[in-house]
């Protein structure tokens, strides 16, 4: 843990708790060999606790060790089967428990009031999980948002009625390329892992943690970004949702355009990544419904005597139920055309079809459009960080220069 502060995760002094240890430890006249220090452990038993663990560990390593001194049993334990267990296994190391903050005596009725202690630190623990729970669902129903905001938002100190409240605020850097990729996934054209990889030449980042920096989203983390409504100004706590009083970052349209794309591909025999065709998902096999089944063609694509070549299947055949061979590309879409020129659409229905077809390539030209806005934008700022190196390596070497001696700045 980080003790910079001196601080534990629960807000309890570290130089408090050692300085009682410690005092515990001289009145007994003992020598401390080794101390163990972990983060606040709420609601954690010890197998969840690798500080603790490395404790028991190092007793066993060094059997030499008589006491462990803990600041508070509330500290060490939170139910009171840990505190038997823990109790019982440092007794069969020769090893004795005691508490700095707390003297319980020696003997049977020193044991019980130990007992009464962990069970009533185990009962005070539960009742605070229920109070918070209580209190988070109630955050969740005024529409707060409960722990860490998701990436594309910020989590601040505002000002309310008077004094610092929590806050959410977006994230300005982020939220336009959180909603970028939102756009791109419900064209049905990027698949995660394409997503992924755009998205990360955008410069969409994690938010950074510790000392590794701000890392690319992992394909997981897309995944539960693009499903989770909090982009809408939803608010979720334990399956029940409620109005979040933060601020959207994406149009509802736009969220379900995805969950849709999302589910289509969850669909039995369906997969995330995408191959391109204008027909694919609304061709059916004509021998299977001739034999009174539906079975549809699947386009697919294959690598062979130096190129790629793109055809239908019928999924029956995958199955062997039919004989169907292999379909070009090319020799579908000029049955369909041939189709469609017989079928003596009604104007209307073709004006219809045009004006749609007008939009989608609109939409799909802005979208580009922005892309290349966002990959200049990028540019730019690159080539304004390349010529600042540059000009710091200039002013460091005439420094270096003017150091050595060799003629004024």
């Amino acid at each position: 843990m980080d003790t910079g502060a001196d601080v534990d995760a629960e807000g309890n002094s570290i130089a408090t708790q050692r300085e009682a240890n410690n005092a515990k430890a001289a009145r007994m006249g003992a020598l401390i060999e080794k101390e163990f220090v972990e983060p606040g452990a709420s609601a954690q038993t010890i197998d969840k606790r690798p500080i603790f663990k490395q404790l028991l560990a190092y007793l066993g390593e060094n059997p030499d060790v008589s006491l462990v001194i803990i600041y508070m049993r509330s500290r060490a334990f939170r139910n009171l089967g840990d505190a038997v267990i823990t109790k019982r296994r440092l007794e069969t190391m020769g090893v004795k428990l005691v508490s700095a903050k707390e003297d319980f005596g020696e003997g049977i009725m020193a044991d019980a009031m130990e007992a009464v202690t962990d069970i009533i630190n185990e009962v005070q623990v539960r009742m605070s999980g229920e109070d918070i729970k209580v209190k988070m669902r109630h955050k969740a129903q005024m529409g707060g948002t409960n722990g860490r905001a998701p990436i594309g938002y910020r989590n601040v100190r505002i000002e309310h009625d008077g004094r610092q409240v929590n806050g959410i605020a977006v994230d300005e850097e982020r939220a336009p390329l959180i909603k970028q990729a939102f756009e791109m996934y419900a064209t049905g054209d990027y698949s995660i892992d394409r997503l992924q990889e755009t998205m990360a030449d955008l410069g969409l980042r994690a938010r950074p943690q510790g000392r590794g920096g701000a890392k690319e989203l992992s394909r997981s983390h897309l995944h539960r970004m693009l499903s989770d409504p909090y982009y809408i100004g939803i608010v979720r706590y334990k399956g029940e949702t409620f109005p979040g009083r933060h601020q959207p970052i994406i149009p509802a349209d736009l969220f379900e355009r995805v969950q849709k794309v999302i589910e289509d591909r969850s669909a039995r025999g369906q997969r995330d990544r995408v191959l391109y065709h204008y027909l694919k998902g609304l061709l059916y096999c004509e021998r299977c419904r001739a034999n009174g089944r539906s079975s549809r063609l699947v386009y697919t694509e294959a690598k062979g005597n130096g190129g790629n070549y793109a055809y239908y299947l019928c999924l029956a055949r995958q199955r062997g139920e039919c004989d169907l061979p292999h379909l070009p590309v090319l020799d579908v879409e000029w049955y369909v055309l041939d189709h469609y020129a017989k079928l003596g659409l009604p104007p209307k229905f073709l004006d219809y079809i045009r004006e749609a077809i007008d939009v989608a390539m609109a939409d799909a030209q802005a979208h580009v459009r922005g892309l290349h806005v966002t990959y200049r934008k990028k540019l730019d700022k690159l080539a304004q960080q390349e010529e600042l190196r540059g000009t710091r390596f200039v002013v460091q070497s005439l420094c270096d220069f003017r150091l050595m001696g060799r003629g004024p700045l």
